[in-house]
């Protein structure tokens, strides 16, 4: 039987020496695990630090040293010897027949296991980690065990020491880390006015900085309910287009006092409502922050379901505030924008108004109702059709002075405004890729053709029509599928209004 190296030569000088070569905590762990097994020939060494994952205290493994490793990455802190050792930290040995494999399950060992010893890692009297030692030749005893203790303390007053280390060294790259983001998202932001090219990119930014499974960008409306404006992820209790009111939920409920919310529990009242006509993907866990623009409500910013499955915490909250201040720059600038464009169009519609108004020449007329838009929307083609003599026939294209309607370049234009002709509403029809935009089967078949002739991507049509009846169609063409937002179709829906007006007055003249 192998003889143990006296421990009484322990040089607790070097070895804290060692210890303070490394600031770490593996590094540091892994020269206590040397230092005992050069005082423990035929041992083999692991060392612990207590923890918790997924909300159970565990002890993680740091380092290994000798025969042994750890089968798992953290063995819970009530497990065999080591969970004695949780509850009462003092040094433990067990030999002889008093070791059972039950007792050190968790390990890999390829030896026969003479003895097995636990001494625990302690800072200001609180227990910190263990060191397991595994003897192969001798036993260990509990006078040895003593012996060590000096070189447990120093090792514990270390590891703490390391800990706090990397804490504080975590700490200050999360900090640097989160202002390096919010430099990235004021730049991205900052660099979008469009407000539907900027709401997909503050859904994404959010989504990617909160690791949560969805983010949802509500907007105050004019009547000052709350409209779900865009939807990054997935959350299923509610849907893009949504409208709510105070009383109608959390993100209403927030818009109406301004305070955030913070929601940990899925047994929430206020979740539980919101559940309650989800079948697939509840909402576990939510925040949600006022978006102020110089203290008026603009909107409610909702994070929904951490991606790890934790519950959202005050640190959460504290990031989605944080961000949220960035959000509102972008969507104040967006809005100027728009405040801006809405001018321009109605300066546009009222020039335009004056034109097809201020004469009863038919064909001033249908010039200036295909032509005057083009200063503010970005169509490629406009085109107008009469109801005369029981028939649709073009009469003004954008761009043409001296128009031949039987031209077979017009010849779709024709065929779409006679299939339109028949309309009650305006129709926007879109296609995105090779996706249609249409309920109908016949519309998604007839502008699929028609698209795929002329390079279109999209077309309105606009019915003109008053109390006496049909006056004739109008539409609009772009190769862009998203070239008319919401002022626009308002623009020409008036604009609509006032050519039908002007027409029948220039046919009765």
């Amino acid at each position: 039987m192998a003889t143990q190296r006296p421990v009484a030569a322990i040089d607790i000088a070097a070895v804290s020496a060692r210890l303070l070569e490394n600031r770490e905590v593996t590094p540091r762990a892994r020269v206590l695990a040397r230092a005992l097994t050069d005082l423990l020939p035929g041992t083999a060494i692991n060392v612990y630090l207590l923890g918790e994952r997924d909300g159970e205290a565990v002890w993680v493994p740091q380092t290994s040293a000798g025969e042994v490793t750890v089968a798992d990455a953290a063995v819970l802190a009530d497990q065999g010897v080591l969970g004695s050792l949780a509850a009462n930290p003092v040094a433990i040995v067990l030999s002889g027949r008093a070791l059972v494999r039950e007792q050190y399950a968790h390990l890999h060992v390829r030896r026969t296991l003479n003895s097995l010893a636990y001494l625990p890692l302690k800072s200001h009297d609180a227990l910190l980690g263990a060191v397991e030692i595994l003897s192969f030749d001798d036993d260990l005893s509990e006078h040895l065990l003593a012996l060590l203790e000096p070189l447990a303390d120093v090792g514990g007053v270390a590891l703490a020491n390391a800990v706090d280390y990397e804490q504080e060294r975590n700490n200050a790259l999360a900090s640097i880390t989160r202002v390096t983001q919010l430099y990235d998202l004021e730049k991205v932001f900052g660099s979008i006015l469009e407000l539907d090219q900027l709401l997909p990119i503050i859904g994404s930014k959010f989504l990617e900085i909160l690791e949560c499974r969805a983010i949802n960008v509500w907007l105050v409306e004019g009547d000052e309910s709350l409209s779900l404006m865009h939807q990054a992820g997935l959350d299923s209790t509610v849907k893009q287009g949504e409208a709510r009111r105070p009383g109608q939920g959390i993100a209403a409920d927030v818009s109406d006092n301004g305070e955030a919310v913070l929601i940990a529990s899925e047994d929430d009242e206020r979740l539980a409502q919101r559940n309650a006509d989800s079948e697939d993907g509840r909402v576990l866990s939510l925040m949600a922050v006022p978006l102020m623009d110089g203290g008026a409500l603009v909107g409610v910013i909702e994070a929904v379901n951490r991606a790890d499955g934790a519950p959202f915490s005050e640190d959460d909250l504290f990031a989605l505030t944080t961000i949220a201040e960035t959000a509102v720059n972008a969507l104040h600038n967006a809005s100027l924008l728009m405040a801006e464009r809405k001018v321009e169009i109605l300066e546009a519609l009222v020039k335009t108004s004056y034109e097809i108004t201020s004469t009863l020449d038919l064909d001033r007329v249908l010039q200036a109702i295909v032509n005057g838009p083009a200063s503010v929307i970005a169509y490629e083609r406009a085109g107008i059709a009469l109801d005369e003599r029981g028939g649709i026939h073009l009469k003004a294209v954008s761009g043409t002075t001296q128009l031949n309607s039987d031209d077979p370049q017009y010849r779709g234009l024709r065929d779409i405004l006679r299939w339109g002709a028949v309309l009650k509403e305006p129709l926007l029809v879109t296609q995105h890729d090779d996706e249609i935009d249409s309920d109908r089967e016949e519309t998604r078949a007839k502008f699929r053709a028609y698209f795929a002739e002329g390079g279109m991507r999209a077309c309105h049509l606009v019915p003109l029509a008053d109390e006496e009846g049909r006056v004739g169609i109008l539409a609009f063409e772009s190769s862009d599928p998203d070239f008319l937002g919401q002022a626009h179709l308002e623009m020409i829906q008036v604009l609509a209004s006032q050519a039908t007006v002007a027409l029948r007055n220039a046919s009765l003249y």
